[in-house]
């Protein structure tokens, strides 16, 4: 009777883990939440503001040109290599960056969070794009260029341009794994998992990502040693 109970519970115990797997797999944009701004974030936006325009040794106005510096920076650290956002992206929020101070002396951060969301949309439609093509043959005949610092150029102005960014990523990924013994099928099978995490991760993100990105840009234009520590990353 025992040995039936334990034989039946592992059976319930396999199927739950099956089921846990597939949930694992993020295949649709609504599976990415939209995260949004928290009360307490509020708060703290305020006194952080309060606090760094006051007493930071740097003294600085939170102006107009200053309000330009903190979105850049922000649009940089969310899109560093310049490969996940559109020129087109960036110019409509681009638009909105004087009012970047405004946002930090009111809490009311709808920029950061508005620009963090499509940066999340459009991560997710790359990964979604890279792994359709790890389903095209592998060919390493041709000459490619792959720029590993993407940082200083311009965004992709379409859809095409983005995608022959991504090609180029996903060629480089095989080859660097072709190079370390890896056969056709293994280089599959590793950058779909790669990939695939990279898509559930996206999905892990919450609103204090978000509002300590806005918070690093935020200090880091007032002095490059300066971080906001949030209260996770203090623990």
């Amino acid at each position: 009777m025992n040995k039936f109970f334990k034989l039946t519970a592992l059976a319930g115990l396999l199927v739950i883990a099956g089921q846990s797997f597939a949930v694992d797999d993020i295949t649709r944009i609504d599976q990415i939440p939209v995260l949004k701004e928290e009360p307490q974030h509020a708060t703290v936006s305020e006194r952080v503001t309060s606090r760094f325009t006051r007493s930071h040794y740097r003294q600085f106005d939170l102006d107009n040109a200053f309000s330009a510096k903190i979105f850049d920076r922000y649009l940089n650290l969310l899109d560093y290599s310049h490969n996940v956002l559109l020129a087109s992206d960036v110019a409509q929020f681009a638009a909105k960056k004087n009012q970047i101070g405004d946002e930090l002396r009111s809490g009311k951060l709808d920029v950061f969070y508005d620009l963090y969301n499509l940066a999340q949309k459009r991560r997710f439609e790359r990964y979604q794009y890279a792994l359709k093509v790890l389903e095209r043959p592998m060919d390493f005949t041709g000459t490619d260029n792959f720029n590993l610092d993407r940082s200083k150029s311009p965004w992709p102005k379409d859809e095409a341009e983005l995608n022959a960014l991504w090609d180029a990523k996903v060629k480089f990924d095989q080859l660097s794994l072709k190079l370390a013994g890896k056969d056709d099928k293994e280089i599959r099978e590793t950058l779909t998992r790669r990939y695939k995490f990279a898509i559930r991760r996206l999905a892990q993100t919450n609103s204090e990502d978000v509002f300590s990105l806005a918070m690093t840009a935020f200090a880091r234009e007032i002095d490059p040693h300066t971080n906001y520590l949030s209260p996770r990353n203090t623990e």
